[in-house]
């Protein structure tokens, strides 16, 4: 069940590029999926951890840590 979308976030180089989507809820799974795997990989630095990206960060304490992480900043002082 692919679906074909222009991609008009491409330009007007990328104009008329037909890209392939999956539908929205598998779409949004996989880019769930992949935007956790990024923010686990720089999180690792500092040896931490998340399993749901939308609980995970609720709080904002593990963002925190991901944005200090990103900057090179301490941000917070506990």
């Amino acid at each position: 069940p692919w679906s074909h979308e222009w991609d008009a976030a491409a330009g007007s180089e990328g104009a008329g590029v037909v890209s392939l989507l999956l539908p929205g809820n598998e779409r949004e799974a996989v880019q769930k999926k992949t935007f956790t795997k990024w923010v686990n990989s720089h999180l690792a630095r500092v040896s931490c951890r998340i399993t749901d990206l939308y609980t995970d960060l609720r709080d904002g304490r593990m963002l925190i840590k991901l944005l200090e992480v990103l900057s090179g900043e301490r941000l917070v002082s506990v």
